[in-house]
């Protein structure tokens, strides 16, 4: 049995950069199924409920197990993922720079509703605050890894690599029993 790993990435990126690239490239070693929307589609891309909207709408249409759906989003993405892991729990949930407690957003702190939560947040991000990850780690006793770097993360490719390999293991052994 393998994973649906499905990447939500961010508002002004999409889903073959860097991320979507290194997810994908994941995912397939590793016999996975792998999905990546594109958002800047969506009908009012710049709207996080839409983007919530649209990955419901796709994952309604998959029928993904619980067991077997984890999520991964990127600043918005992270949201969306997170939004819609309230309708379709998960078995994961793995958040990069989420865009938590943020005025603009209908819901500023929306449930983590997945087994396992893992956020990575760099130190220098002056887009979202890292503290919101922090605040949102200790609320949902989610792991969390600080990094070095800015909101993008491009300088952590490896790093994010290496926290999703061992945030998969426990998913994947799941599945074996």
């Amino acid at each position: 049995m393998s994973l649906h790993i499905c990447f939500v990435h961010g508002k002004e990126s999409g889903p073959w950069g860097n991320k979507g690239q290194l997810f994908s490239r994941i995912a397939n070693e590793r016999g996975h199924e792998y999905s990546a929307l594109n958002y800047l589609s969506a009908t009012n891309p710049d709207n996080p409920e839409a983007r919530v909207a649209m990955l419901n709408e796709y994952l309604r249409e998959m029928k993904i197990p619980q067991q077997e759906l984890v999520l991964v989003g990127s600043s918005m993405g992270g949201y969306v993922a997170t939004r819609a892991s309230q309708k379709f729990p998960a078995a994961g949930l793995f958040l990069m720079a989420p865009a938590f407690g943020m005025e603009k957003y209908p819901l500023q702190w929306p449930e983590l509703n997945a087994q396992h939560r893992f956020i990575i947040h760099g130190l220098f991000d002056s887009t979202i605050p890292w503290i919101n990850s922090n605040q949102a780690s200790q609320q949902t006793d989610s792991q969390l890894h600080l990094l070095a770097d800015d909101h993008r993360l491009s300088d952590s490719l490896d790093t994010i690599e290496e926290d999703f390999i061992a945030f998969l293991d426990p998913i994947e052994q799941a599945l074996t029993r």
